[in-house]
């Protein structure tokens, strides 16, 4: 089946999912598109040419595949479950994929609840910030059969550069909080990092350039620690969106009776930038919690 004869569905046009759907139209795909904001639906339509649904229940209706990419665990649940939902027009047939991060227990919940009508389900969480969005260059972590995740890679070679099966559902969302936590203790060495060179009076762009060659070099430390000295704190991945990320970490290592001290200790400075209203920055704003102290 070619890119043009697939129907896609696809719910969430925020500061992911908009540079991600914007690539699965101009890969060709049939695109409907649901937003509970319309005019940013609106505004992809008028870009790509789109359809635009009326709910999420809808954008299935005509589909094979569904993406959703929406923000939180009551979020996905209402895309899915709530009136108007997905599971309305679930169906032997149809396939869907929530790229969001929600935790796996959560998306079993949805697996569970699409496998009784029929229908496959893919957690499917990604990694690589709006820029990655826009660029399809996102990293995919995929949780789900063998059939449901081949069914969804055409739409996601479109939208990522590294795409794994991780195993059965529930993997991709614990393979993405793996990442997660990783990112996070990093953010916090790289913000350490450019505390200290700043306060010695280091040269902070020679600093960037030297470490990076070294074994301390990252994508965190490459990409945002020029944005922290730069004092560009525009989001790639917003501070909430982390703060819910390591919240679900936390609630998954407290029920597996492991304790992640750095993680705690990061949400703790993650918080304190949101308390100070910077909860839609970048995470990269996490700075401004050491900064003051």
């Amino acid at each position: 089946m070619t890119n043009t004869e697939m129907k896609i569905g696809f719910v969430g046009l925020g500061l992911m999912g908009m540079g991600m759907a914007r690539n699965v139209a101009r890969a060709g795909f049939h695109l409907t598109v649901f937003n509970r904001t319309r005019a940013k639906a609106e505004a992809l339509s008028g870009e790509t040419g789109c359809e635009i649904a009326g709910s999420p229940a809808e954008a299935a209706a005509s589909s094979i595949i569904v993406i959703t990419m929406v923000s939180d665990v009551p979020d996905v649940e209402q895309v899915y479950l709530g009136p108007g939902g997905i599971m309305e027009s679930a169906r032997t047939g149809l396939t869907c994929a929530d790229m969001g991060t929600v935790g796996a227990a959560c998306a079993r919940k949805i697996a569970a609840a699409l496998t009784a009508k029929g229908a496959d389900f893919v957690d499917a969480p990604v990694s690589g910030g709006s820029w990655g969005a826009e660029q399809g260059t996102l990293s995919i972590m995929a949780g789900g059969s063998e059939s449901a995740f081949e069914a969804c890679r055409p739409v996601f070679d479109v939208m990522g550069k590294k795409i794994v099966h991780c195993g059965p559902v529930g993997m991709g969302q614990t393979t993405k909080l793996v990442n997660q936590v990783v990112g996070a203790l990093n953010l916090e060495a790289v913000c350490e990092g450019i505390l200290f060179a700043n306060t010695a009076g280091a040269d902070l762009n020679r600093v960037i350039e030297a470490v990076g060659a070294g074994a301390s070099g990252s994508w965190q430390w490459a990409n945002l620690a020029p944005r922290i000295v730069a004092g560009d704190f525009a989001p790639g991945f917003k501070v909430e969106h982390m703060i819910k990320d390591l919240r679900l970490a936390l609630e998954a290592a407290e029920s597996m009776g492991i304790r992640l001290p750095g993680v705690s200790l990061v949400l703790e400075h993650l918080r304190r930038v949101q308390a100070n209203g910077g909860g839609e920055l970048g995470t990269q704003a996490l700075i401004q919690a050491l900064a003051v102290q």
